[in-house]
């Protein structure tokens, strides 16, 4: 049976929830990922093990709860989770930016004097 509106909620924040634990079971910390080298290959393939344990765990629990909206809720947890990482892998931790230390174009102004 179907969950109601109110119970789909709930469930889909819960869902959210184990995702953000699983995740953080598998990936260090943000601060730690913009410390290593650019592209890091041991972060990425990490982060698709991760991504590969949340999507399973949130489409299981959709499933048996025969909800889409709880794979929605769950989907964008895991969407935002994704993109945090990504952004902090490809920061280059000479610069604190995305762009390598040698791009030129489109310069940021110093702002530090």
């Amino acid at each position: 049976m179907p969950l109601g509106p109110r119970n789909e909620l709930t469930a889909g924040i819960l869902v959210g929830a184990v995702d953000a634990l699983i995740w953080t079971h598998f990936m260090p910390s943000i601060a730690d990922i913009k410390e290593v080298t650019q592209f890091n290959g041991n972060i990425e393939s990490t982060e698709r093990t991760a991504l590969l344990v949340c999507t399973g765990f949130t489409l299981v629990t959709a499933g048996f709860a025969r909800s889409a909206r709880v794979f929605a809720i769950g989907g964008l947890v895991i969407l935002a989770l994704d993109y945090a990482t990504k952004h902090a892998n490809a920061t280059n931790p000479d610069t604190g930016k995305m762009a390598d230390a040698d791009a030129t174009s489109y310069p940021s102004p110093d702002y530090s004097s």
